[in-house]
């Protein structure tokens, strides 16, 4: 996934701006992401991927 790419539609929340909140805050959770960034707050749709950005980001540290 690139930074650009649109994870939240709802919101308008891009890949790099769950990432840099993760690194920035030391997100763990979907909730904790949805809080710093409103992505996966609205429509919920688009939690699995947030997720998976969530495992794919601590399974490489």
């Amino acid at each position: 996934m690139k930074d650009k790419d649109i994870v939240c539609v709802c919101n308008s929340i891009t890949y790099g701006q769950i990432i840099e909140a993760i690194e920035k805050k030391g997100l763990k959770t979907v909730e904790e992401v949805g809080d710093a960034t409103q992505a996966g707050t609205t429509c919920g749709a688009c939690q699995d991927t947030i997720q998976e950005i969530l495992d794919s980001y601590y399974k490489k540290k």
